[in-house]
C-alpha cells in the first residue's frame, strides 16, 4: 500500500511541479490488508439502521430502492453513487447505511460506502465502528488507503467502509483537488466490481458537493418532510443538470436538526 500512499502525494505535488498524476498499481489484494468488525444489531437499530434485515416494513423499502437503483446502475453501467441532501437533518446518512448494507445482503453484489462528509462524519457512528482515521488522513498522506478502510460483517453480509475524518478547512477544496481525483481514480479501479456509495454533505450548505459532482455518475436525493422546501429542491437541480439523479428519497424526520450542521 505503500505504492498508493506514494502516488497520492505525488498528485498533490504534481499541481506545482507538473508531475504524472497516473497512480500504479496496489502491491497486494487491498481487501487482504484492512481491518475486519462485526456489526452489532443492536446498536444498528438505535441508530435507525435496518437495511441489514428482511423483517419489517423499514427493511422492505430499503430493498425496493436497491433494486430499483442497481438496475438503472446497471442499464448504465455506473459504479460511483452520491447520496446528498438540500439541507441539514433529512437522513442522508441512514439511506446511505441503509442502502449499502441492503445492498451487502445480495450474494452476487459487493458495496463500499465511503464517508465523504468532511465536515461532520457519521457513517462510523451509525454503524458503530471505531476509526481514528479516515478519508481526510489519507488525502493528507497520514495513512493508507488499506489502513483506514473496514470489512464490516454482520449474518452473512459484508461490505466495505472508508470512514470519515473531520476537516475544520478547506473541504471544499480538497473535494477539488487533484489528489481526490486520484484517490476516487484509484478506488474505481481497486474496487471496479463494487457499487461505491457517497455519503456526501448536504448540497445547499455549501460548495463541497458540486465541487466533486463531475466525477460521480448518479445522484441519489434525501429530502425531509419539514426540513426541505420545494425551492430547495429546484435549487439543488440546478446544480444537477449534468449528473443524472437516480432517486428522490423523502424521509419523515423527528429528530430535532442543527440549524448549523456542526460546520466550520
Amino acid at each position: 500500500m505503500d505504492s498508493i500512499r506514494q502516488a497520492v502525494e505525488l498528485a498533490r505535488a504534481g499541481a506545482h511541479q507538473n508531475a504524472p498524476t497516473g497512480l500504479p498499481r496496489a502491491e497486494g489484494p487491498i481487501d487482504s490488508q484492512m481491518r475486519a468488525v462485526q456489526l452489532n444489531p443492536a446498536h444498528l437499530e438505535s441508530t435507525r439502521i435496518v437495511g441489514h434485515g428482511v423483517v419489517g416494513a423499514q427493511g422492505r423499502y430499503y430493498d425496493m430502492m436497491r433494486t430499483q437503483i442497481l438496475q438503472e446502475m446497471d442499464q448504465n453501467a455506473w459504479q460511483f453513487l452520491t447520496v446528498t441532501s438540500a439541507t441539514a437533518g433529512c437522513g442522508k446518512t441512514v439511506t446511505a447505511c441503509n442502502l449499502a448494507l441492503s445492498i451487502a445482503r445480495l450474494a452476487e453484489r459487493s458495496v463500499l460506502l465511503v464517508d465523504m462528509d468532511m465536515q461532520k462524519p457519521r457513517v462510523a457512528e451509525y454503524l458503530g465502528i471505531k476509526a481514528n482515521e479516515g478519508l481526510l488522513s489519507v488525502l493528507e498522506g497520514e495513512a493508507s488507503l488499506a489502513s483506514v478502510m473496514v470489512e464490516a460483517s454482520i449474518g452473512r453480509s459484508k461490505l466495505l467502509v472508508l470512514p470519515g475524518d473531520a476537516c475544520k478547512s478547506g473541504t471544499s477544496e480538497w473535494m477539488a483537488s487533484q489528489t481526490m481525483a486520484t484517490l476516487l481514480q484509484t478506488i474505481k479501479r481497486e474496487f471496479r466490481s463494487r457499487i461505491v456509495i457517497f455519503d456526501m454533505p448536504p448540497m445547499l450548505l455549501g460548495d463541497d458537493v458540486i465541487s466533486v459532482l463531475p466525477q460521480m455518475e448518479a445522484v441519489l436525493l434525501v429530502a425531509g418532510i419539514g426540513n426541505t422546501s420545494v425551492a430547495d429542491i429546484k435549487e439543488c437541480h440546478k446544480h444537477l443538470k449534468t449528473t443524472p439523479v437516480v432517486r428522490v428519497v423523502v424521509n419523515r424526520v423527528t429528530e430535532a436538526t442543527d440549524a448549523h450542521y456542526g460546520y466550520y
